[in-house]
């Protein structure tokens, strides 16, 4: 009754922790992926659902492919390349293909913390912030310089969120788009044949979290507008995010819905619970002990069997008679060696069996010992006469 008991608590409580896993607050993630589908606050779940708003004539179209794979021979003209990421590392047949696809007379938008060294040295441009400090309770201000663009009061908000800026480009070559605290610069325009590369230093001003800040949906927007919008089509890249498409987790499937990833973990909380409860120690069954056999009585059994088998009476006899003295000597501790008369008065006196049944009893042995042959009759004679010396001598 107590082990049922034990079980039901546990099974109540194991209800109970599953119901405040599914209803308890979901913690928010702050870590920056600007993913299509991250509703967190640094992803950019919101400004890819809000493309079609800002390019009407456009096909958006979502990637998850190194750059070389998407551009590679194209011939493609009039339309966008989004990458806007943590970090952009291009490797050099990457830069190759790209610059090859901006020439032909489309833009790519590139927004990162981080850029590979080869994109760096072929535009001509370095990168940098001023130091990261989420707690830094002062303001940054971007604005643009094109007139139209450009707001009397800028755009205010945390610093950390758009701390990036240029701190090397050609500015013979490159237009100036936008400045962080009307100062540095943080936005410019990079003419590449019939295109152009649109360069932004900070990537969290396309984040979920930056857009739902009031008004700041228009900076964004703004930014993006330098991009034609007639162009045809918009390639959003996820690769540099997400890296390539499907994981490499054997347990993807799973994972990557909702039910199963909860049938899973409750299976594996079964499988835990099971062990703990088997792993306890249990009583072995008792083995069934078969008592020991008397085995010298098998042997007298057998040894007697074999000489009544060959009808050597004479020979039983003297061995009973032999075990007699045995045990006179190693029982009653008297030597067998003593004249008749003596062994015969110390065995009477010790074991308290009259005198005369003692002497008739070695008179008897005397006489099985001198005849040569002894009947059936004779032998059990003998035998009882020390079989009833044996319970008078105990």
């Amino acid at each position: 009754m107590r082990r049922k008991i034990t079980y039901i608590a546990l099974g109540l409580l194991f209800i109970l922790y599953v119901l405040m896993e599914i209803y308890k607050p979901r913690e928010q993630d702050w870590s920056l992926s600007l993913s299509r589908e991250d509703k967190n606050p640094y992803g950019s779940y919101i400004l890819y659902d809000r493309l079609k708003d800002i390019f009407p004539k456009a096909e958006i179209t979502s990637y998850r492919k190194p750059v070389y794979d998407q551009v590679n021979n194209s011939v493609d003209s009039n339309t966008a390349y989004l990458l806007i990421d943590p970090s952009v590392d291009l490797s050099k047949d990457d830069v190759a293909e790209i610059l090859k696809y901006v020439a032909q007379g489309n833009y790519v938008f590139l927004s990162a913390n981080f850029y590979g060294r080869d994109l760096l040295d072929t535009l001509h441009f370095n990168n940098d912030e001023f130091f990261y400090a989420p707690l830094d309770k002062r303001n940054g201000n971007l604005n643009f310089t094109n007139q139209t663009l450009l707001t009397d009061s800028g755009y205010t908000c945390k610093r950390y969120l758009v701390d990036g800026f240029f701190s090397r480009f050609d500015s013979s070559r490159y237009e100036v788009l936008g400045k962080f605290n009307s100062k540095e610069v943080n936005f410019i325009r990079i003419p590449w044949g019939h295109g152009a590369f649109l360069v932004h230093a900070s990537p969290l001003c396309f984040s979920n979290y930056f857009l739902m800040l009031p008004g700041k949906d228009d900076y964004t927007a703004k930014a993006l507008s330098y991009i034609p919008k007639t162009v045809g089509q918009i390639y959003w890249d996820e690769f540099y995010k997400l890296g390539p498409e499907g994981s490499d987790n054997p347990l993807r499937y799973f994972l990557n819905n909702q039910m199963l990833r909860w049938a899973l973990r409750l299976a594996f909380l079964a499988m835990v619970i099971y062990v703990f409860f088997e792993s306890k120690r249990r009583q072995r069954i008792i083995p069934v002990i078969e008592p020991l056999k008397n085995t010298t009585l098998d042997f007298v059994g057998t040894v007697g069997n074999v000489y009544y088998e060959r009808r050597d009476n004479k020979n039983i006899a003297l061995k009973k008679i032999n075990y007699l003295m045995d045990f006179i000597r190693n029982r009653l501790f008297i030597s067998t060696s003593l004249p008749e008369a003596e062994l015969v008065r110390a065995v009477a006196h010790k074991t308290g069996v009259p005198e005369a049944e003692v002497q008739n009893l070695f008179t008897n042995l005397n006489r099985v010992q001198e005849v040569d042959m002894l009947d059936d009759v004779s032998l059990i004679a003998v035998s009882n006469m020390i079989d009833e010396f044996y319970v008078k001598a105990q």
